[in-house]
């Protein structure tokens, strides 16, 4: 067609002219840039309906609810997904502003508030996302997470906020769970489950605070180890939910006598510590332990039971010598192993004396093991004495400790050390073996009647080799099993009633040892459970015996223990003699052995062969008269006539 028209104009031109020409050529380049320029119209609008197209099909199917509001927060548009999050449709919110229906009732603002809103654009605020909780027309609480954005279409009006409206109720609960577990695993992190108290971890974490801040401060902070006495014994017989009950009153005790002025923890076991932020020296922390000490020692009720403990509290401060937490609790530590090995139930405070306690200790505990293998441990020997008889009975074996530095050590100072390290059963090892080797040694002098008796702990109770390894001890020397006792503590034998160790004490009963109760009546097996242990006698501890000459009572226990026992077939030994009245009050009751200093100090074997053959001779044993069953069956046969 173009052709044509422009093969007319040619002609025309011809025919006409050649001005004719010249604008004939000039209107139809015209027309062509004309219709290029429709085409390219036609070709962006169906560009642009495309692209309508897309915007609309992303604007009514998004999850994301949109709103486009004026600058006084009028709604002016929204999608159907904000329609499906609110419940309420298009036409229902167009020109309300959002507070006016979102809100939940707790949150909802006055109409003054909602008039005088306004969006402040040059604030920032807008550039950061805020998520809160809405409310449906159905009246359902949601979680809605917002973001704006700010948009101007013309330089005449004010812009337009459009804001991206995402649910986020599902996030909102699972994050909040995860914060009740966090919380969850941090109460049990730093809380006590029994007693709901801090822990050790958050115990420690608060001292170190504690004392840091007092040391920068030039205050001093203050701090009670207490350990529940006698709280083994309550488990064992009385079973752990006695056990749990009595945690549980000491730290409600604790708790409510340290009020605010400290933080009271359960430390682990039956170990508390109370750490105070700032305290005037000893005293007013000796006060506070007094009072704990008071209230824990009345008895209480619970269930069936009425159960009565006791504690031991120790007591430092911080300062000069205690510089961080560390210090501060071995101090305490310190002062509380003095109060137990001075007979529990006290408090004590740290002073120097006791550091250097407690250093000399710290270097035992060191060397201990190296001393066991090197062979510094051995056995001394204290003689006993059979009144009936009028003669030598036996020996004790006792292990010392002859320290390079320090000379010889007794057991009190380094037992406690092998218990805590777990060497006790080397320690007991090594005293069997030198009580046995000695019984031989003075077998072979002549001396074939004396029997020894060794100190076994609970560690060697529960070893399940043990009894073995004594029998076989026994055999490779030559000597007879019934010329062999085994002394065990009343309070750890009855501290382990449930466990392996009266198993093994009936083992070695069986194979012919001899078993007696050592420091009978400073324990808690008392009379009533002599008939439950299968034991042979009891040694009376000394403490006992130095009393009963000044209490009349403590006689009484004395005698009556002496009386029971010749019932029940078992003998009976008294330790710690040293007066020949002790013996006299004694020998008239009717206990059959002695043994203490008043007989012979604890020797080396050497010096035990010499004092058998009466190079020295107590004046107890030379003063006192036998008492022989042969003269008592004899009175009794002439009474008869």
């Amino acid at each position: 067609m173009v052709i044509l028209i422009y093969v007319s104009v040619l002609l025309l031109g011809c025919l006409l002219g050649g001005g004719a020409v010249y604008y004939a050529r000039k209107h139809i380049v015209g027309r062509r840039q004309f219709l290029k320029k429709i085409k390219k119209l036609n070709i962006d609008l169906r560009k642009t309906r495309a692209e309508n197209a897309i915007m609309e099909l992303i604007v009514n199917n998004a999850n994301d609810g949109l709103l486009i509001q004026d600058i006084d927060g009028h709604i002016e548009w929204s999608n159907p997904a904000y329609s499906r999050m609110t419940g309420y449709s298009a036409d229902e919110i167009r020109g309300l502003k959002p507070q006016e229906f979102v809100l939940p009732k707790e949150a909802r603002q006055t109409q003054q508030e909602i008039d005088e809103f306004r969006y402040d654009i040059s604030s920032g605020v807008l550039e950061y996302f805020e998520c809160i909780q809405n409310r449906r027309k159905n009246g359902e609480l949601f979680w809605n997470q917002l973001s704006f954005a700010v948009a101007k279409f013309n330089e005449e009006d004010d812009p337009k906020v459009i804001i991206i409206a995402r649910e986020v109720t599902e996030q909102r609960e699972h994050e909040d769970e995860l914060k009740r577990s966090e919380m969850r695993n941090k109460e049990l992190a730093e809380f006590d489950s029994l007693t709901g108290l801090p822990n050790r971890m958050k115990l420690s974490r608060h001292l170190e605070l504690v004392v840091d801040s007092a040391m920068a401060n030039g205050i001093t902070a203050g701090l009670l180890h207490i350990d529940l006495d006698q709280f083994k014994r309550i488990n064992d017989t009385l079973g752990h939910a006695v056990g749990d009950q009595v945690l549980l009153h000491a730290a409600n005790e604790m708790t409510r006598i340290v009020a605010d002025s400290g933080m009271v923890g359960r430390f682990g076991g039956d170990e508390f510590l109370v750490v105070f932020e700032e305290t005037l020296g000893f005293d007013p922390l000796k006060k506070i332990a007094a009072k704990i000490l008071a209230a824990l020692e009345k008895p209480f009720v619970t269930g069936d039971h009425v159960v009565q403990f006791g504690c031991s509290i120790g007591i430092a401060i911080s300062g000069d010598h205690a510089k961080n937490a560390t210090d501060l609790i071995k101090h305490a530590d310190v002062a509380l192993y003095e109060v137990k090995r001075s007979g529990r139930h006290n408090f004590s405070c740290f002073n120097k004396v006791l550091g250097m306690v407690y250093a000399r200790r710290m270097e035992l505990s060191s060397q201990l093991a190296f001393a066991i293998t090197d062979n510094q441990l051995a056995v001394e020997l204290q003689p006993q004495y059979d009144l009936e008889l009028g003669q030598v009975h036996g020996f004790e074996a006792l292990i010392r400790w002859h320290h390079p530095t320090y000379g010889k050590l007794l057991p009190q100072e380094f037992l406690t050390i092998a218990e805590q390290n777990g060497l006790m059963s080397r320690v007991d090892h090594v005293a069997m073996c030198g009580a046995l080797d000695a019984l031989r040694q003075m077998h072979d002098a002549g001396h074939s009647n004396l029997r020894v008796s060794i100190n076994v702990s609970n560690a060697s109770l529960n070893k399940p080799t043990f009894i073995t390894e004594l029998c076989d001890a026994v055999k490779c020397r030559g000597l007879a099993n019934d010329h062999v006792t085994l002394e065990v503590l009343e309070t750890n034998l009855l501290e382990g009633m449930d466990s392996s160790n009266l198993e093994t004490i009936r083992a070695a009963c069986n194979e012919g040892f001899r078993v007696e109760l050592d420091d009978f009546g400073m324990g808690y097996a008392g009379l009533a459970h002599l008939t439950r242990i299968a034991t042979h006698g009891v040694k009376i501890d000394r403490s006992m015996v130095r009393n009963m000459l000044l209490d009349p009572a403590t006689l009484t226990i004395v005698r009556t223990i002496i009386a029971l026992c010749s019932e029940l077939g078992m003998s009976v030994v008294a330790e710690g003699i040293e007066e020949i009245e002790q013996a006299e009050e004694l020998q008239a009751a009717g206990c059959a052995v002695i043994q203490g200093f008043g007989v012979g100090h604890p020797m080396p074997l050497s010096q035990a062969l010499k004092w058998l053959q009466r190079s020295e001779v107590s004046p107890i044993i030379s003063n006192i008269s036998p008492t022989y069953r042969q003269f008592d069956e004899l009175r009794e046969f002439l009474l008869s006539k």
